[in-house]
């Protein structure tokens, strides 16, 4: 057994400081909520130049700070450590987390007696440590399948995993997997902390995926929220296409499913007969064409004060779910959802169903504008800025990857997306996480 010696500093006097915003996370970006809410608890801080670094990887001693400080561990404070790690520094900052973690039986470190304080920490190793921090019986969860396509049955974290994925504290990534080795980053650690808080504070069984989602706002009477990844089409004929682009099957076109593909084509049927909301929906019923859809599932219901007409119905290839609004001026929300049975078809349906159960009625509403120009400003001015293209490219809503360089610049994959609303291509180069440069138009020569 190793002894640390740690010095304690006392302040004389404590003057709680000021709350300043972080200048690399703004309102519309995904994890702001959870940032903010983990600040105003006083669990995570800044850098002193006043950024998160939200994009930045969390090694093992951060990430143990933070999630004990987000399960309201208290941590003492003591003058000698005793561990049976041999890669720990004397008088380092973490040694009172470890300390903690260790003597509460939520770490043990490696077979090799080390620790590893600064290496990254991945999914599965967070999920283990916060649920163990939580006092959450893993020997309670039963595992009768596999909760995502790359985890066994019999693997170590599977547990943890089922229990996170039960309480929506994580959601997989775009190829609908896990991906337990993946080293996560502040703002998606902040994430997941933040729903197990909020989860407790509210007295909920789950988090609700669509809590923090942002707003689409349409003329024609209508709000809906819809995830961040997602983009935004106005269609010639007035209707908005919600669609969640397959990457990773290289889908250029929404009008077909892909395997992890999906979509909510947003249109108002002005109801030019002025039927009432059960009239409209027999003769949506009665002219629905079954063929040899299979099973259709029909129910009637009221979301947001509003009767709701809801069909679903899958084939091999998709599952669609189409949602009938009649909304107070008597003219009809039709939402036509879809999405492809890949991987990622459980957390698609889901995101679907959040988009559709969104909805509601906005009297003298207007289509959310996008302050193209003041984007653009923000941008330019972070062009060759390390660390903060991840950043740049969340400004921009609509955007369409339309080409990637896999050799780049000599440092690795340059890719190049494309935004119609503002008419411009970004050149983000990833291993920098850097926006190179921003052209007008749609293109690559540059």
């Amino acid at each position: 057994m190793k002894k640390f010696l740690c010095s304690i500093l006392v302040a004389c006097m404590l003057v709680p400081l000021a709350k300043a915003s972080f200048t690399d996370v703004s309102e519309g970006y995904r994890y702001y909520a959870a940032i903010t809410f983990l600040e105003d608890h006083g669990i995570i801080e800044g850098y002193s130049n006043g950024t998160f670094k939200p994009d930045q990887k969390v090694t093992r001693a951060e990430a143990l700070k933070i999630i004990l400080l987000g399960s309201g561990i208290e941590i003492a404070e003591s003058g000698i450590y005793e561990f049976p790690f041999s890669d720990l520094e004397d008088d380092a900052w973490y040694l009172k987390y470890i300390n903690e973690a260790y003597s509460s039986g939520i770490v043990n470190g490696y077979d090799d007696n080390t620790f590893k304080p600064g290496q990254n920490i991945n999914l599965a190793e967070v999920l283990k440590i916060l649920l163990l921090a939580n006092k959450v019986d893993v020997a309670d969860v039963v595992v009768e399948d596999s909760p995502y396509n790359d985890v066994g049955i019999g693997v170590w974290y599977a547990p943890y995993a089922e229990y996170a994925k039960s309480l929506n504290l994580i959601e997989p990534l775009d190829d609908g997997l896990m991906h337990a080795e993946y080293e996560i980053t502040r703002a998606e650690l902040a994430e997941i902390i933040y729903r197990l808080m909020y989860i407790d504070e509210k007295g909920l069984s789950e988090f609700d995926i669509s809590t923090n989602w942002q707003y689409y706002q349409n003329e024609l009477g209508y709000l809906v929220k819809y995830p961040y990844d997602w983009q935004i089409i106005n269609v010639d004929d007035g209707s908005v296409i919600l669609w969640n682009r397959d990457e990773g099957n290289n889908q250029t076109n929404w009008e077909r499913e892909y395997p992890n593909s999906a979509k909510v084509v947003l249109a108002v049927n002005p109801n030019a007969e002025g039927l009432s909301d059960d009239e409209f929906f027999s003769e949506v019923i009665a002219a629905f064409d079954f063929g040899d859809r299979g099973i259709v599932t029909f129910s009637e219901s009221y979301i947001n004060g509003m009767a709701v007409l809801q069909f679903v119905y899958e084939d091999d290839i998709e599952k669609v779910t189409d949602t009938y609004m009649y909304l107070d001026n008597g003219t009809v929300l039709a939402m036509y959802g879809s999405c492809g049975k890949g991987f990622l078809f459980e957390n698609s349906y889901d995101e679907i169903f959040g988009i559709e159960m969104s909805a509601e009625y906005v009297e003298d509403a207007t289509t959310t504008p996008t302050e193209w120009e003041a984007v653009l400003e923000e941008a330019r001015s972070l062009i060759q800025v390390d660390d903060m293209g991840t950043y740049v490219l969340s400004l921009f809503s609509d955007k369409v990857l339309i080409e990637t360089d896999t050799i780049g610049v000599g440092t690795g994959p340059v890719d190049y997306y494309y935004s119609a609303g503002a008419d411009v291509t970004l050149k983000h180069e990833r291993s920098y996480d850097v926006i190179l440069d921003i052209q007008e138009g749609s293109t690559t020569a540059f």
